[in-house]
């Protein structure tokens, strides 16, 4: 009860501030009316981010997982083309890569779609630190589990499967969380490519209405209402996972 009546306090304290420095600070008078008329546009370029994020979350986890089985193959090629991925994309802002995927590789392999150029280019580039993810949570499983598990016969499949997986899925979902968040947030780079997505169409709207302080804090709460589920889906995830292993201890 306590942490509910601090938690609440809290919240009102800081959306206060919010207030106070969004609209009080400004001295302007707060309306909507112009993004009420196009709330369908605004809508749409929210559905699309979400569509957008969705789709290039599910890409970067699979493009993490080959980067990493790259790095740790035993073939010098593989294992330079990922390192040579990562380094460029570790050194290079986000907004960099979109617009040279976008005006480069885009029209290089006659990809037309905004959306899909988009998808690639935030799977891509976020893929980059998921494989870091994964190698430091497998690296994370020690040496004598290895080796336990071929003692008992176990293919290489079958101790990723079974030993090695549902060790490393414990690990790597608070990470992963920020992985995730930082997609979706940079899903809002993407407007530079003139990809109908959230940001761009309210961008739209408050050069037709000049009513940019509404703009920002519509743009601030549509984010925050993708984010801040998404992290508390994964914590209430991350709990199971430890409460089942504390189960399967306990027997």
């Amino acid at each position: 009860m306590k942490k509910s009546i601090s938690f609440a306090l809290a919240l009102i304290a800081y959306l206060f501030f919010f207030y106070y420095v969004m609209v009080l600070a400004v001295d302007k008078v707060s309306d909507y009316s112009i993004y009420a008329v196009y709330w369908r546009v605004i809508f749409r370029g929210w559905l699309t981010t979400i569509m957008l994020s969705g789709l290039s979350l599910l890409l970067s986890l699979l493009v993490g997982l080959v980067l990493y089985l790259m790095v740790e193959s035993k073939i010098s090629f593989f294992y330079f083309l990922a390192e040579i991925h990562k380094t460029i994309i570790f050194g290079t802002p986000l907004l960099v890569v979109a617009i040279v995927a976008y005006y480069y590789i885009g029209d290089a392999f006659h990809i037309d779609s905004k959306f899909w150029v988009g998808v690639l280019t935030l799977a891509l580039y976020i893929g980059a630190y998921i494989s870091d993810i994964y190698k430091g949570a497998i690296e994370g499983i020690h040496e004598n589990q290895w080796q336990t598990a071929k003692m008992f016969g176990l293919t290489k499949y079958q101790t990723y499967r079974y030993v090695i997986f549902p060790q490393v899925l414990k690990s790597i979902l608070p990470p992963l969380a920020g992985q995730f968040a930082l997609t979706i947030k940079g899903s809002a780079l993407l407007s530079y490519m003139a990809t109908d997505e959230f940001l761009n169409t309210v961008k739209t709207v408050q050069s037709i209405s000049f009513r940019y302080p509404e703009g920002f804090i519509i743009i601030a709460i549509g984010y925050w209402l993708l984010t801040v589920p998404l992290v508390v889906v994964v914590r209430i995830f991350e709990k199971r996972v430890n409460y089942k292993e504390q189960t399967w201890n306990l027997k």
